[in-house]
C-alpha cells in the first residue's frame, strides 16, 4: 500500500493493493478539480479503522472510526456493517457495537 499526503486537501491518501476490502456496491466516485477517483465506501472505511483499532491496538484508527461514525451518522448502513462484522469475527462485531454506543453516548448533546 502506498500512502500519500495531499497538502491542498489536508488529508492523507492511501492507495491499496488491487484487492478491494469491502463491497464494490459501496464504492463512490469522487469528483475533484483534477478529475475523478473511486473511493471505498464510508461503511467499509469505518470497518477498516475498527479492524486496526481491535487487532493492532491503533488508537488513531479508533479516533477515526468514532469520528466517521459521528460525522456520517445519518448515512451509514449499520445493518450492512453489522452483517460484515459478524461474518468476519465476533471481536470486530463487538467492537462495532461498543464504538457505535460510545459515539451515541458521548458525541451528541
Amino acid at each position: 500500500m502506498e500512502r500519500l499526503e495531499n497538502p491542498e486537501m489536508d488529508i492523507p491518501i492511501e492507495i491499496p493493493s488491487d484487492t478491494l476490502e469491502g463491497s464494490k456496491d459501496k464504492v463512490i466516485k469522487l469528483i475533484t478539480p483534477e478529475g475523478y477517483c473511486y473511493v471505498i465506501g464510508i461503511d467499509d472505511l469505518i470497518l477498516d479503522r475498527l479492524r486496526a483499532a481491535e487487532y493492532w491496538t491503533d488508537a488513531r484508527s479508533l479516533e477515526w472510526a468514532r469520528y466517521l461514525i459521528y460525522s456520517q451518522f445519518e448515512s451509514i448502513d449499520l445493518s450492512y456493517m453489522r452483517e460484515v462484522a459478524l461474518r468476519e469475527d465476533y471481536k470486530l462485531a463487538a467492537r462495532l457495537e461498543q464504538e457505535y454506543l460510545w459515539v451515541t453516548n458521548n458525541m451528541f448533546d
